[in-house]
């Protein structure tokens, strides 16, 4: 792998509005052949020294990884680069001389611990593009839930497959979702069920659970699926309360109350049972665990995607239920967002 560091120094009242510039040019990277992904680091203000004319500034190095150098340079010399850096005038004013380009051919991927990781972008889009297959169903659902305005927040089609794979895998029949939205998440649980499956899913909204009710009607899934309405920790502590011996149950919901939809389903899973959390690095927040909410540095929310301290506290609790449960089997599985996976022993 070849990596590409360009190094600026910008000024410090800049800085936020540099980093958006780039933000809105990593799109274009990843429409490019042979790019694997991208970061953005930026150190904290320095102060100028005494009796110097520049301001304060911030220094910030873009990192982008490229299967090789010539995929690089292809990129350098393509349609794409000069798109990304038509709005260049955006940086006039915000940069301090030129920026310092430097080039590494990467050596090892050696990780933290004993592991090697090769995983990067690249590879999760060759494995989605030749092991992932959407049914047209799924298609025409996706696209029905985008023309009736459900938030765009549901699952991938690669986290779906996993979700198929690992429930055929337990042979499940009968099991929760809590979070149903558009009932994408559902379609690929119902993939892995039987006949004569059941899935109950649980959606807030009842304009939304009712619009999913008549399109799982619509495409004959009605006899295995059950869209309840309403706030899910009402319904499982009432008309849900008496659901025993699941064979899983999948979170995707309102991430400050994970530890709870957890702890419902520990005692209502049978032995060999698939607890499963969606989101579970929460937009990054996992790089915390197991700080207490309370001593979060500053910039745990400034990420991309930001998460309150709400949702981290939650979140944190099943964390360490999933860790330290004596009857679970844990791992999180590194999916784009973490899987948590559990299974009851």
């Amino acid at each position: 792998m070849f990596i590409a560091m360009n190094s600026f120094q910008v000024k410090a009242d800049q800085a936020d509005a540099f980093e958006q510039v780039w933000r809105e040019r990593e799109s274009f990277l990843s429409e490019f052949s042979g790019f694997v992904g991208f970061q953005l680091l930026r150190s904290k203000p320095s102060e100028p020294t005494e009796g110097s004319e520049l301001p304060s500034s911030v220094t910030f190095v873009s990192h982008s990884t490229w299967l090789n150098e010539s995929d690089f340079l292809e990129w350098v010399n393509s349609d794409h680069m000069k798109k990304a850096h038509s709005g260049k005038s955006k940086t006039t004013g915000m940069v301090l001389g030129p920026p310092r380009f430097q080039g590494f051919e990467v050596m090892m991927n050696q990780v933290a611990g004993d592991r090697r990781d090769y995983r990067s972008t690249h590879q999760d889009i060759v494995v989605e593009k030749n092991f992932v297959r959407e049914s047209k169903e799924q298609i025409a659902l996706r696209e029905w839930a985008q023309e009736k305005n459900f938030p765009a927040i549901r699952i991938g089609a690669f986290e779906g497959q996993l979700l198929e794979t690992l429930l055929r895998a337990n042979g499940a029949k009968k099991g929760v979702e809590v979070g149903t939205l558009g009932g994408y998440s559902a379609s690929w649980i119902l993939r892995a069920l039987p006949e004569d499956g059941e899935l109950h899913s649980l959606e807030l909204e009842a304009d939304r659970a009712a619009l999913v009710t008549e399109k799982f009607k619509e495409l004959g899934w009605d006899n295995r699926a059950t869209i309840h309405a309403g706030d899910a920790r009402d319904l499982l502590t009432g008309p849900l309360s008496d659901l025993k011996d699941l064979d899983f149950v999948f979170i995707d919901a309102d991430k400050a109350s994970y530890a709870q939809y957890a702890e419902w389903a520990i005692p209502r899973l049978r032995k060999g049972g698939l607890l499963l959390a969606d989101n579970a690095y929460i937009w990054g927040g996992m790089e915390y665990f197991p700080n207490d909410p309370e001593t979060l540095p500053e910039l745990a929310h400034k990420s991309q995607k930001t998460f309150t301290n709400n949702q981290y506290a939650g979140m944190r609790r099943c964390w360490k239920l999933l860790s330290e449960h004596p009857e679970l089997s844990s791992i999180i599985l590194p999916t784009g967002e973490g899987l948590g996976v559990a299974v009851k022993r």
